[in-house]
């Protein structure tokens, strides 16, 4: 035999270890969780997903200097039958903003749609899915930040489990399928803190398309909207771009579960000033 040869085999077999190794790791790891990691992020998505409420909120963007803008805004969100998530959102200050607004359709299995309202044209177009990675209202958050992921655009990883801020944690890689989804979202994979105990997602590291990690967003309070079912609402989240220094937190201050009005859900509702 040569010595190429021999060395080729080697190098099969070696790799046919790794390869075996690491689907015995990946089988390991849903042994113990009992779960699959898609299934937990599925109850991630459901944990936050309440039947209706209306909120008063207040998005602070900070630059690299300190230096700070403050935005307040109006949110109405309301769940169908057929699990889609409708959501409005009027900027009430300052001046240069007020009046936008953004209307949101969450499908659970198709691509959302979105649309933006700007006083100034008095327009509203539509945001196309190559523009949902792209900032929302100057933040560190994207328009992509203001949906739920679509399950089936991502493969799901169980990394394994860890804890965070005293939270034991299932950590879960998802990973765009393919580069139409990447620029869709805006990054090349992203990694997950899903809390063990009630599957709420304390953290969110992405990496864009070296693999670097540019953006972190902790979701760092919740409040129980509907105890009877075990629903939640993140009233207080902020974003860490680590590639340009900037900053941004979304606090809610007044949350209310009510019977959201279907009509605030549409384009000539979305145009009233």
């Amino acid at each position: 035999m040569s010595f190429c040869r021999f060395i080729q085999i080697k190098i099969q077999s070696k790799m046919k270890t790794i390869i075996s190794t690491g689907i015995f790791n990946a089988i390991l790891l849903v042994a113990v969780s009992g779960q699959a990691p898609r299934e937990i992020i599925k109850k991630s998505h459901d944990a936050v997903k309440v039947s209706s409420f209306e909120a008063v909120s207040t998005l602070t963007i900070t630059d690299a200097r300190g230096n700070q803008r403050v935005r307040r805004n109006t949110m109405a969100s309301m769940s169908t039958p057929d699990g889609t998530e409708k959501r409005i959102i009027k900027f009430l200050s300052p001046p240069e903003v007020k009046g936008t607004g953004i209307l949101i359709f969450d499908y659970p299995e198709k691509s959302d749609d979105m649309w933006i309202y700007l006083p100034a044209l008095r327009k509203t177009r539509r945001i196309v899915s190559r523009e949902k990675s792209k900032s929302f209202m100057g933040s560190e958050f994207s328009n992509a930040d203001m949906t739920a992921p679509g399950l089936d655009d991502f493969s799901y990883e169980l990394l394994g489990e860890e804890s965070l801020n005293g939270n034991t944690c299932y950590k879960i890689q998802s990973i765009p399928l393919n580069r139409d989804l990447e620029d869709q979202y805006g990054y090349s994979r992203s990694v997950h803190w899903v809390d063990k105990n009630n599957y709420l997602v304390h953290r969110t590291e992405y990496h864009d398309f070296d693999g670097e990690m540019f953006k972190t967003i902790d979701n760092r309070e919740f409040r129980e909207l509907d105890p009877s079912n075990n629903k939640y609402m993140v009233t207080h989240m902020a974003a860490e771009n680590h590639s340009n220094g900037r900053s941004s937190e979304m606090v809610m201050e007044e949350v209310a579960v009510t019977a959201t009005d279907p009509s605030y859900f549409s384009v000539s509702f979305l145009e009233k000033e």
